[in-house]
Order: C-alpha cells, then sequence, then structure tokens
C-alpha cells in the first residue's frame, strides 16, 4: 500500500523542486499539416477558388490551382489584398478577419458576395476561421463563381423585356408563379429539376403539382415574398418524385404592377448539390484537423494545449461559484528504464495502456490528458479533496496490478506516483494550482514512488 498524506519535515527545496518534462510531441503538428495536405488535395478539385490567408498580416499561406490559375504561380506570401484587389496597398473594406472571430474564439461563418475587376466575375464566398498547425488562426475562403446568377440579376432589373431576358439568358432552373401559386411560365431545365415536363406545370398551383399538398408550404419563399414585397433566399434539401435528395439554393424576386402590388413572383433555382458535397467534405477535414489540434496522438486524450484550455475554464468557474476542484498530476514510475530495457514501441504501449485505465477510472464530467512525456493531469470539477486522494489510491493499486506481455513472453509491469492539490479560489491562479499539483508529485516521488501526496490549499 502507498503512503497517504503530508510527510513532516519535507524540505522546502524538495517542494520547489522544478519537474523536468519532455517536450510537446511534435507529431500533433506534423499530423495537422498531413490534414491541410489533404485538404488542399481536395481543394485543388474544386471549381471555386481556396485560400488560405494569415489574419494578422493578411499573408496567403495556402492557394489552390484555381486561384494560381487566374492570379500567378508565386502568389503565396503575398498579402491577399495586394493579390486580389488590385495592388491595393491596405486592406479591402470588405475584409472579414474582424468577424470570423469572437472572444479570440472562432465564430459562424461569414457568407458574402464579392465581384473582382481583374477577372471580370462575380463570387459567392464563404470564409471560416480555422487553427493553422502553428495553431494560430487563419482565415479559409472558398469563392463559387456566381456570375451567371449576377449577370442575370441585372438584366432581370434594366431590361423592359425582362421574359424575353430571363428565358433566354438563364440556363438553371426557372419559373415564374402567380399570386393563386400557379405555374405562369417556367423553362425546361425548371422542368426537367421537378421530373415534369413544361406542360405538366404550367397552370398548375405549385403546391398541388409538386408536393401533393392542399395548401401553400409552411416555408415556402414564394408565399414570403407575395406577403412582404422582397426578395428571398433559401437553400433548401428536397426530395424528387424519383426519391432522389436533391440540395437547392431558391431566389425568389417580386413583380410588381401600377398598384404596387406582387402580382408574380419569380423563382430561380440552382442545383447546389456538388456544392454541398463539397462543403460537407471540407468541413469533415476541418473538424479532423481541429481534433488533430486539440489530441494527444499516442493516447487519443486531450493534449498539452487542450488540457491547459480545459484546466483555465476549470479554474475561473471554481473562483466564479466557489466549487470544489482537484488537480492529481500522475507520473509512470521508472518508465526511462522501460524505453531502455523494452524499446520504445513497448513504451509507447504502456503508456496508451495506462492513459486507457486512467481514463475508464473517472467520471464523465473530468478531464484527463497527457501534459506530457509520461505525466498525466487529471482535473476533478466539484470533487473535495478527500474524494481525490481516494480516486488516487484506487487508480495507484490498479496500475500496480497491471501487467503488459512482450514477444519474449516477460510481463511488463510498473506503477504510478500520484501528486494532489485542490484549488484556492481565493488566493491562487491555474499556474500556482498545477505548481503546487507538481510539488506533490515529486514530495511522492522522494518518498520512494508508488505513492500518493497530497497537498492542501
Amino acid at each position: 500500500m502507498g503512503k497517504t498524506g503530508k510527510k513532516k519535515g519535507v524540505s522546502e527545496k524538495v517542494l520547489r523542486k522544478k519537474m523536468v518534462r519532455e517536450p510537446v510531441h511534435v507529431l500533433e503538428i506534423e499530423a495537422a499539416k498531413e490534414i491541410v495536405d489533404e485538404m488542399f488535395a481536395v481543394m485543388d478539385g474544386v471549381e471555386g477558388l481556396v485560400y488560405v490567408s494569415d489574419m494578422q498580416n493578411y499573408t496567403l499561406l495556402r492557394v489552390n490551382k484555381q486561384v494560381k490559375k487566374l492570379y500567378g504561380k508565386n502568389i503565396v506570401g503575398k498579402k491577399c489584398y495586394e493579390v486580389f484587389h488590385g495592388g491595393s496597398d491596405e486592406p479591402c473594406r470588405c475584409c472579414t478577419n474582424n468577424r470570423l472571430l469572437i472572444h479570440g474564439k472562432p465564430g459562424i461563418p461569414v457568407l458574402w458576395d464579392f465581384y473582382d475587376p481583374k477577372t471580370g466575375r462575380w463570387y459567392y464566398c464563404i470564409d471560416k476561421a480555422i487553427r493553422w498547425p502553428n495553431r494560430c488562426f487563419v482565415r479559409l475562403e472558398i469563392a463559387f463563381d456566381i456570375t451567371d446568377i449576377k449577370e442575370n440579376e441585372i438584366a432581370l432589373r434594366d431590361s423592359e423585356e425582362f421574359y424575353n431576358t430571363i428565358f433566354e439568358s438563364i440556363q438553371d432552373p426557372f419559373c415564374i408563379i402567380h399570386s393563386d401559386y400557379r405555374f405562369e411560365k417556367t423553362n425546361e431545365s425548371y422542368a426537367r429539376m421537378r421530373e415534369k415536363t413544361v406542360d405538366e406545370l404550367i397552370g398548375n398551383r405549385c403546391f398541388e403539382i409538386l408536393h401533393k399538398r392542399t395548401d401553400v408550404c409552411n416555408d415556402c419563399v414564394v408565399r414570403e415574398t407575395f406577403h412582404t414585397g422582397a426578395p428571398q433566399m433559401k437553400e433548401k434539401l428536397t426530395m424528387l418524385p424519383s426519391g432522389a435528395p436533391i440540395w437547392v439554393e431558391i431566389h425568389t424576386y417580386p413583380i410588381f404592377d401600377e398598384n404596387g402590388k406582387v402580382t408574380n413572383v419569380i423563382e430561380y433555382t440552382r442545383d447546389i448539390t456538388a456544392r454541398k458535397r463539397t462543403e460537407t467534405e471540407r468541413n469533415i477535414l476541418i473538424d479532423r484537423f481541429q481534433y488533430l489540434s486539440r489530441t494527444d496522438d499516442l493516447t487519443g486524450l486531450l493534449n498539452r494545449r487542450a488540457l491547459i484550455e480545459k484546466l483555465d475554464e476549470e479554474t475561473r468557474r471554481s473562483k466564479r461559484y466557489g466549487s470544489k476542484l482537484a488537480l492529481m498530476v500522475c507520473d509512470v514510475d521508472y518508465f526511462k528504464e522501460i524505453n531502455d530495457s523494452y524499446g520504445h514501441d513497448h513504451g509507447d504501449k504502456v503508456l496508451q495502456a495506462i492513459a486507457s485505465l486512467l481514463n475508464k477510472s473517472l467520471r464523465k464530467t473530468d478531464i484527463i490528458g497527457r501534459y506530457g512525456g509520461d505525466e498525466f493531469f487529471m482535473v476533478l470539477p466539484e470533487t473535495p479533496l478527500e474524494n481525490a486522494q481516494e480516486l488516487a489510491e484506487r487508480i495507484r493499486e490498479n496500475v500496480e496490478k497491471f501487467g503488459l506481455k512482450v514477444n519474449s513472453g516477460e510481463t511488463i509491469t510498473t506503477s504510478v506516483s500520484i501528486g494532489i492539490a485542490a484549488f484556492n479560489p481565493q488566493s491562487e491562479d491555474r499556474n500556482a494550482f498545477v505548481k503546487r499539483g507538481d510539488n506533490a508529485l515529486y514530495a511522492a516521488k522522494g518518498e520512494g514512488r508508488n505513492r500518493v501526496y497530497l497537498i492542501q490549499g
């Protein structure tokens, strides 16, 4: 059994001794770089423009092939506003950097339209703040060419013979709906998308012929335009009569009579299924990238950076509400000897097994992470010191019984030393809290290892 409690007569030198830690595992950053490379391998196949820029100095960090094709191959390292805004010497007014981060954390993506005089094209832009391998936030922008839509909108607004202009210039699905919701005009593209003929649609109410309903759909943007007299836009996942799912982007525009009453609504529809698929793939890559940036690749636990973030959150909560908070600092005894005797592969397996054992011992509300090398932190919210001590003793005993068989038939055994500290919300911050946990760990090791040692707050 390990000894528990504060040892009398422990020298000040022992309590103040700083722990020598191994460097943070660099594989985390390398894995993040691989994810970035994989992401841009996908983005090179996207029809739109994709680039990443530094949010502090506006430097371009990565671009896809479409950007290089339009703006040149040697633009990485240049300022984004110099490249995309005709050699401008300052950030553009429409820059979204100040909207992408809220209180230092990524907010929702920013969606906006942009006209590039260099290419003479309109783009629909999706901007999002993501973490880069250097752990700083950067801006990811994906811009899709919507010149056709913009040109058609302008043609609709400016042309006196808008019916002819619409049906001659727009190749995407398009229709005009009367105030009684009957199709007044529709093009072949719209009919094909709805798996109908033009003749089947004309004269029929949209909700009856398309959705087999007796009244207007609840989320109908056509109805919204009739009621408000304002253009509307929405994205919608709908099912074709064949059962095939399709994502569409619907734009509606009112047509007024001489009295200002909306008599018809133009509905312009785009099939954006491919774009949604690309966005989904992109989000999967971004989520994977963010997961890797917060996860220790060996054990699957939180890495040092994410662990410190969680510890900061819990210390702030303890200060705000006066709640109990305990920290257990756990270190594998004689881990260097394991690596020297059995090799680093078996040493890694020992760490993985112990990490799993520690994780299974905790509650769902507890936090565990690999602080570095063979050292683990366990943060226990709402936990008095005596309860943390009981848990630490169980963990110590379970590790003492632990055994890992190797190819030679031998069994690797080990033990852990655990230092425990209770947070004092009135007098200390996170750094002081961690230091007392470190001191408790070193006191446990100084007593002979395979010990649990407490330092009162």
